[in-house]
């Protein structure tokens, strides 16, 4: 592989070089590189270890765990909140007396090691939805949902005032 170098940053990763007028240089290399964002950087640990990290907080910016049940979006499609999709659910356990199979969608925590397992199509591929709840099993979830709610919203809001 070669770095292709203008004003001492690599503007091309390739293969073979090639004529390109802006290109001051041509470097053989034999480590792995990739683009990010628009540069080119190493491709090695620490920077794999970045990546994973990246999408791991970009995850939990959008979900949180219920635990015994699953991850939860904060903001559901159709919703403006994940409180007012659950607002949503506790009425029809108020009407029907039962929490009807396939109303909540849950996610599975993905691999943030694998890319590919942190992406949209993979969440949907992975999602579970509740079985039918009775009133007191609807109680408990709903008790663990909002506990967990509460905890990271309280974590959310400590974390800002820190800044």
């Amino acid at each position: 592989m070669y770095l292709g170098y203008q004003n001492n940053q690599i503007k091309f990763y390739t293969v073979q070089p090639f004529d390109e007028p802006t290109i001051e240089k041509w470097e053989e290399t034999n480590q792995e590189y990739v683009l990010d964002g628009t540069q080119y950087v190493l491709k090695n640990a620490a920077w794999e270890a970045e990546q994973t990290e990246k999408r791991e907080e970009n995850f939990k910016s959008e979900f949180f765990e219920i635990p015994n049940y699953g991850w939860f979006r904060k903001i559901p499609k159709g919703y403006s909140s994940a409180v007012e999709s659950l607002n949503t659910a506790f009425n029809a356990v108020t009407i029907l007396q039962q929490l009807p199979a396939n109303m909540l969608i849950f996610y599975q925590e993905p691999d943030f090691t694998k890319p590919e397992e942190c992406t949209e199509e993979w969440l949907i591929a992975h999602q579970i939805t509740n079985e039918q709840m009775t009133v007191q099993e609807f109680g408990a979830f709903y008790m663990a949902f909002m506990t967990a709610w509460n905890t990271q919203e309280h974590e959310n809001s400590e974390n800002e005032e820190e800044q």
